[in-house]
């Protein structure tokens, strides 16, 4: 079972899938909501930048638009990294 949800998003017009992992789609929630957007505008606007409704292609752009937005609001700091739990196989 997949820990990623479908949702389905208007861009150009056009209904497309996208399917994120729970963490994504928070963000792209809060996100929306800090700049004064639904979660379909801001999909749309990203959805312009892929030049491309494929939803694989927009489900990336999406993760890499969330981490960048967060990853620019922290404070920069000299030792950022945090220890990695890894689960053992």
């Amino acid at each position: 079972m997949s820990s990623k949800k479908l949702r389905n998003v208007y861009v150009a017009g056009k209904r497309t899938s996208m399917r994120l992992e729970a963490a994504f789609w928070d963000g792209l929630e809060e996100i929306a909501q800090r700049e004064g957007l639904t979660v379909g505008e801001l999909c749309n606007r990203l959805g312009e930048r892929v030049e491309a409704v494929d939803a694989s292609n927009l489900s990336s752009a999406v993760r890499v638009y969330v981490l960048e937005y967060f990853r620019a609001a922290m404070p920069q700091r000299e030792s950022s990294c945090l220890p990695l739990a890894v689960a053992a196989e």
